[in-house]
């Protein structure tokens, strides 16, 4: 080894048939703040043309030479065994060659593409994507999982805040103080198997000679713990959905006997339901990445046939009459390939995923419940394995690969043994089918938008005698100043009114009229007290309560039914469950004059009281 000028070293030095010197392979430079600076010839790199030159920089101390004739050293070994990366591409660059040659063919899915170009651009670039691929890569992995594991946004500052929406807003109390919420250990997996394959398939790039990921470990896996509703909470889900409508709740009770994907129930068309057989046929999966809905094959490619019990496809029937006289009454015949669930009257254009999920989740939101769509899917495998069903029926209704072990990995709590015919047996553990109420006569009870609040008090102000039978009904512009609402919410108000014949047509230079109500015929279907049964008497003997079915009416409607044990003899406690039954129903402004309750004997189902509190 020579030391060149300016207080430099050349190593391996040597002259060529011209008489010219080739380059150095290694040299060492002491930098000014006293470093020494080592660097080796590595070669050309096969993205830029460029020659490359690995570098270690040693800091200044007593013992920097030695540590910087040692480097040099394994500086040259890295690049005479060929161990060295060829290239000073960024990660950056590596994913972006990596996404790009996925694209190529359909071995990849496109919803798999899209979502690990997601993670790319959340939490790859941003953190190391300007670093070099090929310096200490293993370094740079466990960097990033520690701030993914630290943030999800990856903040920088403090005192941030987490606004509700990323539009320009006025903040509210929805706009919260910024709390950081690491990412879930399933999706710093995905991070890693994308980040480990880029790396590998760089080896065939010739970028490196050896994979210098190679013994890097994932991090171990989190055991799923499926959260199903329970059976209350299902039937809750079911009964609400159908009263927003026909078409919703039917989606809603098929995903939950199916046990499908979303996008599998979604693809399902005509041709997919043999009704005499009762059978749905799983074929394709309806996808969306951003705003582009398309088919795609199913998950796993496991085509299934799945069982459907006597009720459902009776209802299945019901629902496709209904919606072919819809399109009858339209002018349009629809065809075998029309999807079951659309919002074109030829169901020819397929649901949008998210737009389900979304209107699923406002839903249960607005229920109380906290579940989420794919849990109606846990629901069915975990009804199915509790009433006895081999783990290998299961997984074929659910489409797991690998013959049932992910799905005794994934519900082993659940686990049981037998094996009985999968579709009888959950429609016994399936809440009772829901009774079809209308958006008309749910308005009345249970008001949401605000045309049906409106609507709702004016009602009750026709039933107390406020608004007098056969007077002019107000103003379209009086009901719009009253209740401060646009004049189209007023209208729409109106005709609800109509609807539930309160309110006469009017006419030009006619004002309409309000209505006569209908009589209330609960009392014809709910007679008044009588004596405590044999049974009850009993029963309130024997504990001091009995079992109760009871009843809530607002004003003359019936609003729910449940189950207590009380004294239906004691009017505190009688007054108690009236006041938390209404208040669940109302909020806590409510008029309990408005409510009433009617109070059964659960064995005999004969009315013992109906009790109204002051």
């Amino acid at each position: 080894m020579t030391r060149s000028r300016g207080g430099s070293t050349r190593s391996g030095v040597t002259k060529g048939r011209a008489g010219r010197l080739r380059a150095p392979q290694g040299t060492t430079d002491v930098l000014p703040s006293g470093s020494i600076r080592v660097r080796v010839d590595g070669g050309f790199d096969p993205v830029t043309r460029k020659r490359i030159r690995p570098t270690e920089t040693i800091p200044a101390g007593p013992n920097a030479r030695r540590e910087a004739d040692n480097a040099l050293t394994r500086l040259l070994n890295q690049v005479i065994e060929d161990r060295h990366a060829k290239t000073n591409a960024s990660v950056a660059h590596l994913l972006d060659r990596y996404q790009a040659e996925r694209q190529i063919g359909d071995k990849i899915a496109r919803t798999t593409l899209a979502r690990d170009q997601e993670l790319i651009d959340l939490h790859i670039i941003p953190i190391i994507g300007k670093e070099k691929a090929g310096k200490k890569p293993k370094n740079l992995l466990k960097k990033l999982y520690a701030e993914c594991y630290r943030c999800r946004t990856h903040c920088q500052e403090a005192n941030l805040v987490d606004h509700r929406t990323r539009v320009k807003h006025v903040c509210d109390a929805r706009c919260k103080p910024h709390t950081c919420v690491g990412l879930a250990t399933s999706t710093v997996r995905k991070i890693h198997f994308i980040l480990t394959g880029a790396y590998s398939e760089a080896l065939e790039w010739d970028w490196w000679s050896i994979d210098p990921l190679a013994g890097l470990k994932a991090p171990e896996p989190v055991l799923p713990e499926p959260d199903p509703p329970s059976p209350k909470e299902a039937a809750i889900i079911v009964a609400d959905a159908y009263r927003r409508d026909l078409a919703w709740g039917m989606y809603v009770w098929l995903t939950m006997i199916l046990g499908a994907r979303r996008g599998e129930v979604i693809a399902i068309r005509r041709r997919h339901w043999d009704s005499e057989r009762k059978v749905i046929y799983l074929r394709r999966a309806v996808a969306q990445v951003r705003n582009d809905v398309f088919e795609k094959d199913i998950k796993n490619h496991i085509r299934r046939n799945v069982v459907l019990d006597d009720e459902t496809n009776e209802m299945l029937a019901e629902y496709w009459a209904h919606v072919e006289a819809i399109a009858q009454a339209a002018g349009i015949e629809l065809d075998d390939d029309a999807f079951m669930f659309s919002l074109t009257a030829d169901h020819s254009v397929a649901l949008k995923p998210r737009s389900v999920t979304q209107r699923y989740r406002r839903m249960v939101r607005s229920l109380g419940i906290n579940t989420q769509m794919k849990s109606l899917r846990h629901y069915n495998a975990t009804e199915l394995i509790a009433a006895g069903i081999d783990i290998r029926t299961v997984a074929g209704r659910l489409g797991h690969a690998g013959g049932g072990t992910t799905t005794l990995r994934v519900y082993a709590a659940w686990k049981s043994e037998a094996d009985q015919r999968a579709a009888g047996e959950l429609r016994a553990s399936m809440p009772a089918r829901p009774t079809l109420e209308g958006p008309v006569e749910r308005a009345k009870t249970r008001p949401s938008a605000p045309y049906e609040h409106i609507a709702a008090t004016m009602r009750r102000a026709i039933i107390d005698g406020d608004l007098e039978p056969g007077s002019v009904a107000p103003s379209i512009k009086e009901i719009a100043a009253t209740h401060r609402v646009s004049v189209g919410t007023a209208h729409r108000a109106a005709g609800l009114l109509r609807a539930w014949g309160l309110l006469s047509e009017g006419g030009r230079g006619k004002r309409p009229l309000i209505l006569e109500p209908d009589k209330p015929t609960v009392a014809d279907a709910t007679p008044g007290p009588r004596a405590l049964t044999e049974q009850t008497k009993a029963d309130v003997r024997a504990t001091g309560t009995a079992l109760l079915d009871l009843q809530l009416m607002y004003l003359a409607d019936p609003v729910k039914t449940f189950l207590a044990e009380a004294d239906p003899a004691d009017p505190a406690q009688l007054r108690r469950l009236l006041l938390g039954a209404a208040r669940r129903h109302g909020g806590r402004d409510i008029t309990i004059d408005d409510y009433e309750l009617i109070v059964r004997g659960h064995a005999t189902g004969e009315v013992i009281a109906t009790f109204v509190a002051l």
